[in-house]
């Protein structure tokens, strides 16, 4: 593991021992981070579990009752999970054991021809490392102000933006940031108090409120709700933040959803949970970010196709070039701004976590300056919703418009700038 890594891996995997859940890093055969996943289990549908049991005996339904994770949420859809205990004496790893399946499955594997997999493993999401290019930095302007700027008027109709996050940092002082007036969302707690009166401010923290700020700055007129969703240092079980997902479906009713957060999965193939999420959820837009590695390697759940899903890479702060992190390639469906975007953050005391600047302290008061896909994409998933509010359309018709009128950036691609 490279340092950047082990700052933002380690505390997350502390986070869910503390739960009762194992997790580990998959590598490639180069020794690089391939994905994380859950010890001992793999993720398939409930319609291909009597196959997968003739294909590897001593498969074996995990009990609801035993995913404490989801604590009392279903399982989401045709969704199970399955113990790879019994297998070969409990000797096999998760990747051991899929490389087992795909022998026994040979040609017959439907991964294999442009189908799901049968099984994949329970794979962990994350706002840390992929998303959030770079650690947050306190706005070089005084008094600090939000770039891109809010935008003016808000619109004749009414339209819902959900955000799949970290929550919405409690007491904003909506005098510095009055954007974010009328926004709701979970709480993202703070550390405790620190001498001198100030919260400390975890590694994740701020992340959902910043999400929201620049979303707002670009729709004023949007009901715009914020959940904690990525509980543990900024990462959550895929099946579990598809179940978050759906209770902040149906409890908001939103017209779209920006999902600052992904992962890269085993064999690139893509993610079960919102293969089977996207099936039963066709009418909800989903922005996700494009991911931070500056690779064409596909990061889900933003490489799914459109019209339900839109992948975000970033510009840099010319607006001219890919940002340095960014994600790129063919299945990236737009760029907008993502370095040096200013917009609202928790107030308090924050310890770097990542070298050079590791273990250095910096107070926030309320404002930061950060850079990321994952800022890329609220604010692209925020001229969506500023065009619903205006026009009327639906989101499926306000997506297409606004990526529509994307100016094309040579060696770039199709790009959004406010």
């Amino acid at each position: 593991m490279d340092p950047v890594f082990d700052a933002q891996y380690l505390p997350m995997r502390n986070l869910f021992l503390r739960e009762g859940t194992e997790i580990e890093v998959a590598y490639t055969p180069d020794g690089e981070v391939d994905y994380i996943y859950v010890v001992g289990q793999l993720l398939a549908r409930r319609r291909n579990v009597e196959r997968l049991q003739q294909t590897l005996p001593g498969l074996r339904p995990v009990e609801r009752t035993d995913l404490g994770d989801l604590g009392d949420r279903p399982v989401p859809g045709d969704l199970v999970v399955l113990s790879i205990d019994a297998l070969e004496g409990r000797r096999l790893t998760v990747p051991e054991a899929l490389d087992r399946l795909d022998q026994s499955l040979g040609d017959a594997n439907p991964a294999l021809h442009g189908e799901e997999p049968l099984a994949t493993p329970v794979h962990i999401m994350h706002t840390s490392k992929l998303c959030a290019a770079s650690e947050p930095a306190v706005p070089c302007e005084s008094p600090p102000r939000p770039c891109p700027p809010p935008k003016a008027g808000e619109g004749r109709y009414p339209v819902r933006l959900g955000v799949c996050d970290t929550g919405l940092v409690r007491n904003l002082n909506l005098g510095l940031c009055p954007w974010l007036g009328g926004v709701q969302g979970d709480v993202d707690p703070l550390g405790p108090v620190l001498p001198g009166e100030l919260p400390d401010i975890p590694y994740d923290g701020g992340h959902g409120t910043f999400v929201a700020g620049v979303a707002r700055c670009m729709a004023p007129g949007a009901t715009v709700y914020v959940g904690n969703h990525f509980t543990k240092s900024g990462g959550e079980l895929e099946y579990v933040i598809v179940s978050k997902l759906e209770e902040l479906i149906a409890a908001r009713r939103p017209a779209l959803v920006n999902l600052s957060a992904g992962t890269y999965t085993r064999n690139n193939w893509p993610l079960l949970s919102f293969s089977d999420f996207l099936e039963r959820h066709g009418g909800i837009i989903l922005v996700a970010a494009a991911g931070n590695d500056s690779t064409n390697r596909r990061f889900w759940p933003a490489a799914f196709p459109r019209p339900s899903t839109i992948a975000v890479g970033a510009l840099g702060a010319d607006h001219q070039n890919l940002a340095y992190f960014s994600n790129y390639g063919s299945w990236v469906d737009v760029y907008a701004p993502g370095e040096g975007l200013v917009n609202a953050f928790a107030t308090g005391v924050y310890t770097y976590q990542e070298p050079p600047k590791r273990p250095t302290k910096q107070i926030f008061t309320g404002m930061a300056r950060w850079d990321g896909t994952s800022f890329s994409a609220p604010l692209v998933a925020g001229l969506i919703a500023d065009d619903v509010s205006h026009s009327g359309r639906s989101a499926a018709d306000a997506a297409a418009h606004v990526l529509g009128t994307a100016q094309v950036i040579n060696g770039v691609g199709p790009a959004l700038i406010p």
